[in-house]
């Protein structure tokens, strides 16, 4: 009777999955939309709820059959201790957003042992409906971000929710197009591209092919336009790295001393990465004259919030893609390194379990004013340093350790060149690749809830699931 039950059980969490990730999917993209802020705060609420039940529902599912019919649990034994030192930062810290912290764990829990297992089970069907329905929104987003952009369009207007209000169109000569952020865009643009060439190769359909290649275009034009540094540098990592595994593989079957393919393979690389990072440059300028010339009208909608706007751009001031918060600013950092600084400063004061995720800027405030934290209310631009502030010495040494261990199974693997889908597997590899550098300049992978986020828990999931495997074919071997 409970192995019927566990099998229901296991058939209910089957058929919900599919729908809970593409409704999750859809719901971070939506706030990655500027005017998705302005709209009432209970509908945001609704959606919240929806995902945090069916959630439960996942986990309960997935963990249930297990105990039922006393499998083995695979857990991530790092993340629950992850989860225990957040816990106990915000019981040592409760008079600061304590009922704030608690949702946040709430949220890292639904990341770790709901997402991620999902995408440890490396359910095909599930995956290639993700891909395809974040090709297709995030594409069209695309589209009309580079729509404003040739119209010129650039203004903004506060809104409670967004640090910066809502900015859109090419404004600060950056892209912002109809996006929140364009260093969060860009990262969403970038892992499309990798989605993309993830058909181009494997697709057997030559019209898929030649889309994929137009979508890789339009993304590669948002990061160009986007005026990110960190995109600039993702690119840069993700093309390094693609390309000098690639290489590895490529010659795996030649009698060369690993030594000499090591060498080649990182020669192409370096050439590979500085062609991109010259596509770039060459990408805005190209883009930057060729607004310049055209006219473009601007679309209706956009009137409706350009009524209320700050800053307007001049529509016969020429296009640039120089940043004044970067060429008028003496600071090579943006404000990072203060950040950084404040956030170490924080540590201090709790160097064991931290200042909590969403109670920092409050403590900060009341105890170490002076800071650049305190003084601004920005989170530290940087995952390693927004842990040290909130989860002290114990919770970054715990997350860090957990990240190193993956890494070090995914190297393995893709020095050996034996893994059977190695250029998924390593199409995989680039997709956390993307987001693991992103946050390192900007807040991402844990203490958040982006779409890059959930990007990243779901690709490490599916990665585990090969080194699952590969644990398991060496425990057979032996």
């Amino acid at each position: 009777m409970l192995n019927n039950f566990s099998k229901q059980l296991q058939s209910i969490g089957q058929k919900i999955a599919l729908p809970y990730i593409v409704f999750f999917e859809l719901v971070l993209i939506c706030r990655m939309v500027s005017a998705y802020s302005t709209l009432p705060p209970k509908i945001d609420s609704m959606f919240t709820m929806i995902i945090m039940l069916l959630s439960g529902v996942i986990f309960l599912t997935h963990f249930l059959p297990m105990i039922i019919e006393k499998k083995k649990i695979k857990l991530e034994y790092w993340l629950i201790a992850f989860i225990a030192i957040l816990a106990i930062s915000t019981v040592l810290n409760h008079h600061y957003a304590f009922t704030e912290n608690i949702k946040l764990i709430i949220w890292q829990c639904i990341f770790f042992f709901c997402v991620f297992e999902i995408g440890r089970e490396n359910n095909k069907k599930l995956f290639t409906v993700f891909e395809s329905i974040l090709l297709i929104v995030w594409t069209i987003l695309v589209l009309f971000s580079l729509y404003l952009f040739f119209a010129r369009v650039s203004f903004s207007m506060p809104v409670k929710s967004l640090y910066y209000g809502m900015r859109i169109g090419f404004f600060e000569n950056r892209l912002y197009g109809i996006f929140v952020d364009p260093n969060y865009a860009c990262t969403i643009s970038l892992v499309c591209m990798i989605f993309a060439l993830r058909k181009v190769i494997f697709s057997s359909k030559m019209w898929v092919k030649i889309l994929s290649v137009f979508v890789m275009f339009i993304q590669f034009s948002y990061v160009s336009l986007s005026g990110s540094r960190s995109g600039s540098i993702q690119l840069v990592a993700v093309v390094f790295f693609g390309t000098f595994f690639f290489s590895l593989f490529y010659q795996s079957k030649k009698s060369r001393a690993m030594i000499y393919k090591i060498l080649g393979a990182l020669v192409i690389a370096m050439i590979s990465s500085a062609i991109a990072f010259g596509g770039v440059s060459l990408f805005k300028t190209s883009y930057i004259q060729v607004a310049n010339k055209v006219e473009f009208s601007d679309p209706k909608i956009v009137e409706f919030f350009e009524k209320d706007s700050d800053k307007k751009l001049a529509e016969d001031k020429p296009l640039s893609a120089e940043r004044p918060d970067v060429v008028e600013n003496n600071d090579i950092s943006n404000s990072r390194f203060a950040l950084w600084k404040s956030a170490t400063e924080l540590m201090r004061l709790e160097p064991i379990f931290g200042t909590t995720p969403k109670g920092f800027v409050e403590i900060a405030k009341a105890k170490i004013p002076e800071t650049h934290i305190a003084k601004t209310g920005q989170t530290p631009h940087s995952a390693f340093f927004y842990l040290l502030a909130a989860t002290g010495i114990s919770g970054t040494a715990v997350f860090v350790l957990f990240l190193v261990s993956k890494m070090w199974k995914s190297l393995c693997i893709l020095f050996s060149t034996k893994q059977k889908n190695y250029l998924e597997f390593l199409i995989n590899n680039q997709i956390v690749l993307i987001i693991l550098v992103s946050s390192l300049l900007i807040t991402e992978i844990v203490l958040t809830r982006r779409s890059a986020t959930f990007i990243f828990w779901l690709y490490l999931g599916k990665l585990q699931y090969d080194f699952d495997k590969n644990k398991k074919g060496n425990t057979m071997e032996k």
